[in-house]
């Protein structure tokens, strides 16, 4: 794989979008994992560091899923 943003080897991929990044244009951003509630309360699992291209747009903001609701699995929504 080549680095979207060079062409050299890519040394991972963004977190987010999946393009190969090589290591002189590796970024860095923030990434949650998981949400979860206790006591009342919801956490996050986060990591600090993952890979991230420069390139894609990650949404600061959750986004509805609105499409998602009242699905079945099996079966596409018309």
């Amino acid at each position: 794989m080549q680095c979207w943003i060079c062409a050299s080897p890519a040394s991972g991929t963004c977190r987010f979008c999946g393009r190969g990044v090589c290591r002189d244009d590796a970024k860095n951003h923030v990434f949650v994992l998981e949400v979860y509630p206790a006591d009342g309360t919801l956490y996050g699992l986060a990591v600090e560091d993952a890979l991230y291209c420069g390139v894609c747009k990650p949404k600061a903001e959750p986004v509805r899923m609105d499409f998602l609701e009242g699905t079945d699995p099996g079966q596409s929504k018309k």
